[in-house]
């Protein structure tokens, strides 16, 4: 969704000072004049109040507070020190006179911001000298804590998270505008219907189309709520959810061929069987997931339960067994998976879908009156010719999905599973 447009400074100035208050984050390097500004988050049309916090060091700090607009609004375009918060704010000398303007789709992770809503950014470079020099600890107080550098206090400050090296900014300014009129909460994805709850105060006359390669939908809405439509052939790879107003663009979701690394977006709700395990491979090994070829023995054994006990103590985590180092597993085992999928009760608090003709007739290599979960799968994850979908949800004593399960254990020929 972003333009990457180029907007001047004063026109972004007078966009903020149309607002009578915004809420402004700063961090700010002391100076012999006053305090200079490194990075200012701002945010025009918050939905909820401020922190109201203050992290004092010898020559550091940073805020968090509401301001009034005109404010922020003369910081952008002189170097004149504003009063902020009790600190003497100026800006570096050679700010950029304009600035990039992006907007993104709701539950977009961008430099290390994600908002459920679409929303607009606008961001403006430092310049290369105005850097910090600040590389000690920074000792806290009764209201700030310590940190082993300033870049880790930053992290902590604006993103609540660990510093990392791709993670610095390189901007002076980033300036939020959230976009709420309407926009996309969840969508929920089951083997031959897509449900979409659409929230917003100005939901009425946008249109809802989701499009797939093999054809589209679209409804027109009156008013926030959920709306579902009919997937006869399943989701397809490279299928667009979009949320518009006549031809203006307000929302959108993309769902991708799976890929190794590829984040899984959270406002998407995955109630599909074959679905799950691909989703789990796609992302590869890492902090919630570990695969083995085969049921570990001796010392090999014990690592494995160090695992699943600190799955099961932290967020949890899934091992599969049968699953090789490329992330690949056997004919056979998707097989094995297919069988005990066909032939497995429902999942907890889900009720049976009964069979649903597809109008076109059957899809290829399908009997008429097949289980629309078989078609969508195959749809969603096409197989190679010859090689079987993969099912494991509900695979034997290896429950995909259980209430009070926070870890567990998948294998075709051990069927472990820990609840």
């Amino acid at each position: 969704m972003g333009q990457n447009e180029t907007v001047a400074m004063a026109d972004l100035a007078a966009l903020i000072e149309g607002h009578r208050s915004v809420v402004a984050r700063m961090a700010l390097v002391g100076a012999d004049d006053g305090w200079l500004l490194h990075h200012g988050e701002i945010t025009l049309d918050a939905d909820a109040a401020p922190q109201e916090r203050t992290w004092f060091y010898d020559d550091v700090a940073f805020l968090e507070c509401r301001i009034p607009a005109p404010l922020v609004a003369a910081l952008l375009l002189s170097a004149e020190p504003q009063t902020i918060a009790g600190f003497d704010v100026r800006v570096p000398e050679g700010q950029a006179t304009s600035a990039t303007h992006n907007r993104y789709e709701g539950n977009r992770e961008w430099n290390r911001v994600t908002t459920p809503w679409p929303r607009s950014e606008w961001t403006a470079p430092r310049p290369n000298f105005a850097d910090h020099n600040h590389t000690g600890v920074l000792v806290g107080n009764a209201d700030a804590p310590s940190f082993l550098n300033f870049d880790a206090a930053l992290s902590t400050f604006f993103y609540q998270a660990p510093h990392h090296s791709a993670a610095g900014r390189p901007d002076l300014w980033r300036v939020v505008q959230p976009h709420r009129e309407a926009w996309l909460l969840r969508t929920t994805i089951t083997p031959d219907t897509m449900a979409v709850l659409v929230e917003g105060h100005q939901v009425a006359g946008t249109v809802l189309e989701p499009s797939t390669p093999a054809g589209h939908q679209s409804q027109e809405l009156k008013d926030s709520g959920e709306f579902t439509f009919d997937l006869v052939n399943g989701l397809l790879p490279e299928s667009l959810l979009v949320l518009r107003r006549g031809k203006e663009l307000l929302d959108l979701r993309h769902f991708p061929a799976p890929s190794h690394g590829r984040a899984r977006d959270t406002s998407v709700v995955w109630e599909q069987p074959g679905a799950e395990l691909e989703l789990l491979l796609a992302a590869g090994e890492g902090q919630h997931l570990e695969c083995k070829q085969e049921i570990p023995e001796g010392e090999s054994r014990k690592k494995m339960l160090k695992t699943i006990a600190a799955f099961a103590g932290q967020d949890g985590g899934t091992v599969l067994i049968e699953v090789q180092d490329d992330l690949q597993i056997t004919v056979a085992v998707a097989e094995s998976l297919r069988c005990a999928a066909a032939q497995a009760p429902p999942r907890p608090g889900t009720q049976p879908r009964g069979r649903r003709e597809n109008p076109n007739g059957p899809a290829a290599g399908k009997p008429a009156g097949a289980h629309p979960s078989e078609s969508a799968a195959d749809a969603r994850f096409p197989a190679a010719p010859g090689t079987p979908s993969l099912l494991p949800s509900a695979a034997p004593g290896v429950p995909l999905w259980s209430p009070h399960c926070c870890c567990s254990v998948y294998g075709v020929t051990a069927r472990l599973g820990v609840t």
